[in-house]
């Protein structure tokens, strides 16, 4: 169970860590200054190794390969000294937010730069936890409330339309995709006039 969420907020040049306990209200630390941590050819590098390289991984390339899984380290930790070595005040939360164990804190990169939602936070690295991304309860990166929406025409306010997506990957094997959609629309029934469209995946 999710106990504790860290947030890394972006906002033009800088960037904000927050951390929230519980129902607590969030708290904030110092902003700083945030610059782009990888180069192009640091991301050329990590692009090649994580979308080529495994398509033939022999000759010379398990040599390249070996030299940016040395670099992984070193790219995650410096971005995670960037985030929070920065401040006393981003020490300190991360400290506290991982005290009941990464698997109980949930991480957040929040920005309307797709640039910085497109960097590699999943190579963020400690030295006491190595990285982070596979023990921590869940990474998300989510675009933040200031940024641009489109606006919406206007909703009918007589019907309701669900799309009901149910996984059954296993087919004949799986739950009844009815089992599922029946009781949804028996509780929506009593006061709403719905059209549910099912689909299986």
């Amino acid at each position: 169970m999710v106990t504790n969420w860290l947030r890394i907020t972006h906002h033009d040049e800088t960037i904000q860590l927050s951390w929230q306990r519980g129902y607590e209200s969030p708290r904030l630390a110092p902003e700083v200054s945030f610059q782009q941590p990888f180069d192009q050819e640091n991301a050329a590098e990590l692009r090649w190794y994580l979308e080529d390289y495994l398509k033939f991984p022999y000759g010379i390339f398990p040599d390249n390969a070996a030299k940016i899984e040395q670099k992984l380290q070193q790219w995650g930790q410096h971005l995670f000294e960037l985030v929070f070595r920065s401040t006393e005040k981003g020490r300190e939360f991360f400290q506290e937010a991982t005290r009941d164990g990464l698997d109980k804190c949930e991480l957040g990169i929040i920005s309307d730069n797709a640039k910085v939602l497109n960097l590699p936070w999943e190579l963020l690295y400690s030295r006491d936890y190595q990285f982070l991304a596979p023990s921590l309860a869940g990474m998300y990166r989510s675009l933040s409330t200031q940024g641009v929406k489109a606006p919406l025409p206007p909703m009918p306010d007589d019907q309701l339309n669900i799309l009901l997506v149910i996984a059954r990957p296993y087919d004949e094997q799986d739950v009844n995709f009815k089992t599922i959609a029946r009781p949804l629309l028996a509780a929506l029934q009593p006061n709403w006039y719905c059209f549910i469209f099912a689909t299986r995946i």
